[in-house]
């Protein structure tokens, strides 16, 4: 892989997280000579790391009687800061100033501020409504919004009183909603009343009493989508001197639930994957400081919906006093400048979108310019991953001096196995390395280490592993999900492979590799090799199960579907001499759309069951469900 930055001397002193391993050593007495050290200390002392990044980022955790660190059981049920207490919030609630918290722009255009101190008065005044409503804690409280100030605000003011949180992006369809929200019995739902995507204006909130019904009849609170006439009953509250009282934070066990997130499965209702306030505060703080090199004057854009956990981990660059960018509509509307745009404009420090965003910039950059966002310290993109071209393209376009931060890691642990680090190059098409006190692997079907490509394990525990799945009391689920293929080893379903870098490349999900002919081939490898034909706006690669093999079928999405090549011959021949025979598809189709997840990840797996006849239950995980109909049709077999 070429190697497209390497930060300074200079610069690297410079970091968060020279600084932390420079705190780190003068506690310890010792030196740490390389990133790769400092990361095996973490693994091999969790609870005396842990315990570090409490005390240097200065938490408010109470210790009490029988206080410990970590608590050393099975992967699953091991406990982290047992008998110690702190809010998430606390961090947030300290900062009064008038520094920007918040910056909005929706897709209509319309925009507003909001400085820390205005932030807070909010979150004081809403949570004051809440307990005047009887909401206590434990109690879920849910959102069905768009990406605009409220949903943040909402969330920080369950999290100060101890209420659970769960939300919804608003281009969720009623059922999907219900799917989710039902399982938790939620006490109140708040609700817009409409957003903007791709020049439309959607009145989403108009099934209310059908949600309502199957909500367990839970409390109705209405706001508006930002305007200059906002006159919402959540604009109301923000203002009502009866609410105004300033109160404090709830102090609450480390590992109180602070949100649900919800997995998106094609099989069942969605798992309700519950996190703590403890274990998302420290793994945020240090991912976002230590990893991202986020600091106060840092202004975040990542482009996510309140459905997606990047939302969630955007939010936490509050903890930090540095500010973010909320955006609410289509990335490329009304032209394909728009990020662009929207970057430069709100004068952003730092990007996050999803890896397909990166790759429709660049398959319609037609400009010579570079260097085009030289603001932009950090380029974050995750959901699926981000092919060496893309990496070179923003590297050569977008700004050269930057870091290209590849993550991954999910809404599982609401946070990173891999991701970046600012001490360390970057290569094309390579995730830099491993979190602190994320203590991965690759290991093979025996469950054994490997220098080849297998399946991303965790051996030790770590904050933020949920602290359990909703309604799961045996943690039935919850075990089956993460630790049925690997005894008491987390196996988070990657098919990865470690470079000579110390970094990781991932070739897709290892429950949608490939296997024909018995060889396993991930579908990162087919989809990054296909970047090359211009004509192929995405494309789906899964296998057709036959009696003892498995047939790879290629779904392709063109720009133009008049396109006059015979790519069946071209496609076949390309794979073959790039990759290897074994890579070559059985068949290859044309298809008006990619199914694909709210977080645009393209869903192989419901593909494969619905061409191999399997049944498929849940839809309203998809962006866009309508396009199932079309690979229900196709007879695979003509």
């Amino acid at each position: 892989m070429d190697k497209l930055f390497e930060p300074s001397r200079k610069f690297i002193k410079s970091t968060n997280l020279f600084k932390f391993q420079t705190y780190l050593e003068q506690k310890l007495s010792k030196k740490f000579l390389n990133y790769n050290k400092l990361w095996l200390w973490t693994n091999k002392n969790p609870g005396e790391f842990w315990e570090s990044i409490v005390g240097y980022f200065n938490i408010d955790l109470e210790r009490k009687k029988f206080f410990k660190a970590y608590k050393k059981k099975s992967f699953w049920n091991s406990i982290f800061f047992d008998n110690s207490n702190l809010n998430y919030y606390d961090l947030i609630y300290k900062n009064n100033s008038s520094n920007l918290a918040i910056e909005f722009i929706g897709e209509n255009k319309f925009s507003e501020k909001i400085i820390y101190s205005d932030l807070n008065k909010r979150i004081n005044a809403l949570s004051n409504f809440f307990r005047d409503k009887g909401i206590k804690k434990g109690d879920v409280i849910v959102g069905y919004l768009p990406n605009i100030p409220d949903t943040v605000i909402s969330f920080l003011s369950a999290a100060k009183i101890g209420a659970v949180w769960s939300s919804c992006s608003a281009d969720f369809g009623t059922q999907a909603v219900i799917d989710r929200f039902s399982q938790l019995k939620p006490k109140l739902l708040i609700v817009a009343d409409y957003y903007f995507y791709n020049g439309k204006k959607f009145r989403y909130s108009k099934n209310l009493r059908t949600l309502k019904a199957n909500l367990n009849n839970p409390l109705i609170l209405k706001t508006s989508y930002p305007s200059k006439n906002n006159t919402s009953e959540l604009k109301k509250i923000y203002n009502q001197k009866k609410y105004s009282k300033r109160n404090k934070n709830i102090s609450l066990s480390f590992n109180h639930p602070l949100y649900v997130l919800f997995s998106s499965g094609t099989t069942g209702l969605p798992k309700c994957i519950t996190h703590g306030h403890g274990g998302s505060l420290l793994q945020h703080l240090k991912e976002l400081a230590l990893h991202t090199n986020v600091k106060s004057e840092d202004k975040m854009l990542f482009l996510t919906t309140c459905g997606w956990m990047m939302w969630n981990w955007t939010v936490s660059n509050l903890l930090l006093g540095s500010s973010i960018v909320l955006y609410d509509g289509s990335p490329f509307y009304p032209n394909i400048n728009r990020v662009i745009n929207i970057t430069k404009d709100t004068n952003s420090t730092m990007l996050g979108a999803g890896a397909k965003v990166y790759e429709t910039i660049q398959n319609n950059y037609k400009s010579n310019k570079k260097d085009i966002l030289k603001k932009i310290n950090c380029f974050i993109s995750t959901g699926s991953p981000l092919s060496p071209d893309t990496f070179k393209f923003i590297n050569k376009s977008l700004n050269s001096k930057s870091f290209i931060h590849s993550v991954s890691g999910g809404t599982d642990i609401v946070s990173c196995f891999m991701l970046g680090i600012p001490t360390l190059p970057v290569y094309s098409g390579e995730i830099q390395g491993p979190g602190l006190g994320m203590d991965i692997d690759v290991f093979n079907d025996n469950g054994k280490p490997t220098k080849k490509t297998g399946e991303l394990v965790c051996k030790t525990p770590f904050p933020s592993k949920p602290i359990y799945f909703w309604n799961d009391r045996l943690n039935d689920k919850y075990k089956s999900a993460y630790f049925k293929k690997f005894p008491n080893i987390w196996s988070h379903g990657d098919y990865v492979k470690k470079t000579k870098n110390g970094g990781y490349v991932i070739f897709g999900r290892s429950d949608a590799t490939l296997n024909p002919g018995g060889v396993r081939i991930g579908t990162g490898e087919i989809y990054s090799c296909l970047q090359k034909f211009h004509w192929i706006e995405d494309c789906l690669a899964t296998g057709y199960l036959t009696k003892n093999d498995e047939k790879i079928v290629l779904f392709l999405k063109l720009l133009n579907t008049k396109i006059n090549v015979d790519f069946n011959t071209i496609l076949k021949k390309y794979l073959k001499t790039s990759l290897s025979p074994r890579h070559v598809p059985w068949k290859i189709f044309i298809v008006k759309d990619i199914p694909r997840t709210k977080s645009g990840k393209n869903s192989e797996i419901l593909v494969k069951k619905i061409i191999n006849n399997d049944k498929v239950q849940n839809l309203g995980s998809l962006a866009n469900p309508e396009s199932v109909i079309e690979y229900r049709k196709i007879n695979i077999n003509e």
